[in-house]
């Protein structure tokens, strides 16, 4: 990790990382999304700093396409690429989610699969803000060293088995698979396996902040400047900052 920043706030990532997105290019209802799986990577024990800018960066130079192509087969409910280009992880993760929520509700064993998106990790975080404690998900992907990355989630427990936190982090583009209430579960090695309770990652947030490294902050905070409305006159006319041209109402 580089110089890190001041650590953020919930609020703060909501704030900054919602309109991040939207600097990036997506409609605000997506920033939302993006800034709430952020705040469920901190959960996890990421950096979400570090997790947003791939996504960020994707997005914002027409790499990652935002065209999902949706289709049911007998063995998988697919979210495809409709443009070509590897998935934006911002627009596939709400798409899973929904759909997570249908298939939590069954007993029986239900896939997900996503073709080759830009952070893999922000589906996973997607995920799990999406609730569905009672059910077993497993998230998995092929990282680049070709070593598979699995997060594991039941009842509040996340596991995840796979590269150090840097090397999850940095483990896309990759397709991702979702199985949901599967029976075969994967079995990782112990030495490569960390555990975490989500509601004490969450508590550690609240209490404590988000630390982030610095350089990949100022990235996100660059894409934040991207949607701010330049301080002049006309625009305080027109209905930017306080309205008016004096600070006196």
């Amino acid at each position: 990790m580089s110089v890190t920043a001041t650590p953020l706030s919930l609020n703060e990532i909501g704030f900054y990382f919602t309109r991040a997105a939207v600097g990036a290019g997506a409609p605000f209802g997506i920033g939302e999304d993006f800034a709430e799986a952020s705040k469920w990577a901190a959960y996890l024990g990421f950096d979400p700093a570090t997790v947003a800018v791939p996504a960020l960066r994707g997005l914002a130079d027409g790499g990652s396409g935002t065209a999902l192509a949706l289709r049911r087969t007998e063995e998988a409910f697919c979210v495809g690429s409709g443009d070509g280009r590897i998935l934006s992880a911002m627009y596939a993760g709400p798409a899973i989610a929904d759909r997570l929520s249908i298939a939590a509700a069954g007993a029986e064993e239900s896939r997900l699969l996503l073709d080759k998106t830009d952070q893999p990790l922000l589906i996973a975080a997607a995920v799990a803000a999406a609730g569905a404690d009672a059910a077993r998900i497993a998230v998995s992907w092929q990282s680049q060293d070709s070593e598979r990355v699995t997060v594991a989630l039941h009842r509040g427990l996340a596991s995840l088995a796979g590269p150090d936190e840097a090397g999850v982090a940095a483990s896309g583009p990759a397709s991702v698979e979702v199985v949901v209430n599967g029976t075969g579960a994967v079995a990782p090695l112990p030495s490569r396996t960390a555990t975490r309770r989500l509601a004490e990652g969450r508590a550690d947030a609240v209490e404590c902040g988000v630390a982030v490294d610095g350089m990949a902050w100022s990235r996100v905070y660059e894409f934040f400047t991207r949607c701010l409305v330049p301080s002049t006159g006309r625009s305080r006319t027109v209905g930017a900052g306080g309205g008016g041209l004096t600070d006196n109402d």
